[in-house]
């Protein structure tokens, strides 16, 4: 029965495991976790900076405030705006 689809995945990876040794891998995998660790904090950095220029924009000083605190403000600015 000949090797098909998924079976060469497979075989690839035993293959690189076995050629590349397994620290490389671990290796790798530390570094996929670290970038996609920063890529998080890169994008709750960036909503943070975004909740902070709607909250100026509005007259709301941002300073030592959490980003649920300015939410909340930024909510009653707005709905006061509106009525």
């Amino acid at each position: 029965m000949p090797i098909q689809g998924i079976e060469w995945v497979i075989v690839g990876v035993v293959i690189l495991i076995i050629l590349l040794k397994p620290n490389i891998i671990v290796n790798f995998a530390r570094g996929l976790g670290r970038m996609v660790k920063e890529f998080k904090t890169g994008s709750q950095q960036d909503e943070r900076e975004r909740i902070e220029k709607i909250a100026r924009e509005l007259g709301i000083n941002p300073e030592g405030k959490s980003d649920e605190e300015l939410l909340e403000e930024i909510k009653m600015k707005l709905s006061a705006l509106e009525a």
